[in-house]
């Protein structure tokens, strides 16, 4: 018999042997005690039905769902109040985004709000547009937070604020990008797209422009986009709608309004705040469709919980009143009188006669010096102010352009 004939009938044997001892020791364990393979069995069995048992609950209608299903439905929306700046932070399972960090001097206050959830890496901060009270407190959070991935707005910014985000941001090694218009951002099965990320001459109009959607919720997060860029985005039907530029007259049109048509609209405002946000324009808007408004100067932080298919949130209903200081508000504030309130009345009376005088002071100064671009579409009573590259300096009537939101 040759080697390779003799090899193959040895390895035959080999395997035939082993077969028959491992047959011979299955049927002597049954033989000598079958009870203690049915027990085995039952065991394994139970622990099975255990470990399926523990990853199952019932939902309000008897039906089993699953703890990892459960568990990775829910998402928190956090509207920091930081005054008439923006912070935003969203957390679904342990991972979180920001979506802005307030103003300069709310630096402590978004970091330890951040950490106070229990929160010590960020898998995206989304830099909507480089005004201070947007990303004033970015270089504190860069500092003190772990960042996985950095976003900015188009355009360019040269002030002190923007400088020390992203010196910040260099040190940590994070390296800014634009994302691109329609990309998609994962967070935990949630996701963000990029609806807007425009590059004009105003960077209110540049801001990165996101829907957050968990399960079926929906959530538009405007930063300080305008009328121009709401007649651009291809976005209807949401849930909740974070109010463009703190409830500014010059954002959340009518028609933009009438097409996403939300159920909830939170608005980012400080408490008599010098640019009288939110104007009468866009509250009249919001109260015409009903849509249930909270705010951070009447509730503080606000907290909307995404189940999925619904949301949920811990502040009271706000109101539909305007800023006490606007120059858009032509009317009076609402107050509620209950009895003799002619002090309270009187009040208000002069406080709009005061807010009517000085939108004459504007018209009858026309001559005052003012700042605007070549192709910028608002006249500015800072030279500075939105980051100007080369202003023009003339007279409001020279500039033939509306007042900056931001400067009157």
């Amino acid at each position: 018999m040759n080697k390779t004939l003799k090899s193959i009938v040895m390895m035959f044997i080999i395997c035939v042997l082993g077969y028959t001892q491992i047959g011979c020791k299955a049927d002597n364990i049954k033989n000598e005690n079958p009870q203690a393979v049915k027990d085995y069995s039952n065991q394994v069995q139970s622990e099975d039905k255990s470990n399926q048992n523990s990853n199952e609950s019932k939902d309000d209608n008897g039906n089993l769902t699953s703890q990892v299903e459960k568990l990775s439905s829910n998402a928190e929306i956090h509207f920091i109040d930081t005054g008439n700046s923006d912070a935003i932070l969203i957390i679904k399972d342990n991972k979180a985004a920001l979506i802005d960090g307030g103003d300069n001097d709310d630096e402590a206050l978004v970091s330890s709000y951040i950490k106070k959830q229990g929160i010590s890496e960020l898998e995206y901060v989304f830099a909507t547009h480089p005004h201070a009270d947007h990303i004033g407190g970015l270089d504190r959070v860069a500092k003190e937070i772990k960042i996985n991935n950095l976003y900015v707005s188009n355009g360019e910014a040269d002030t002190k604020s923007y400088r020390d985000f992203i010196n910040e941001a260099a040190n940590k090694g994070l390296y800014p990008s634009v994302p691109l218009l329609g990309s998609k951002f994962d967070l935990a099965g949630s996701t963000f797209e990029v609806l807007s990320v425009a590059n004009t001459n105003d960077p209110n109009n540049n801001s990165i422009v996101l829907l957050y959607t968990n399960g079926n919720d929906k959530i538009l997060l405007m930063g300080d986009a305008e009328k121009e860029i709401e007649q651009k985005l291809n976005i209807r039907d949401v849930d909740l709608l974070k109010v463009g530029h703190h409830g500014s007259h010059s954002s959340s049109s009518k028609p933009f309004i009438d097409k996403i048509n939300p159920e909830y609209a939170v608005i980012l405002v400080g408490e008599d705040n010098k640019y009288g946000h939110p104007h009468k324009e866009t509250m009249d808007t919001l109260k015409e469709k009903g849509i249930e408004v909270h705010r951070s100067d009447e509730c503080g932080d606000i907290i909307f919980t995404s189940t999925g298919n619904g949301l949920e949130v811990d502040c009271k209903k706000g109101s539909y009143n305007t800023g006490a200081n606007s120059k858009y508000n032509k009317t009076e504030n609402t107050v509620k009188i209950e009895s003799n309130t002619s002090s309270i009345q009187n009040e208000n009376i002069n406080s709009y006669n005061n807010n009517s005088n000085e939108s004459e002071n504007i018209e009858n100064n026309k001559s005052d010096v003012v700042y605007w671009t070549k192709s910028g579409k608002k006249y500015h009573s800072d030279p500075n102010c939105s980051g100007m590259k080369s202003p023009i300096s003339g007279t409001i009537k020279e500039s033939q352009r509306t007042p900056c939101s931001k400067c009157y």
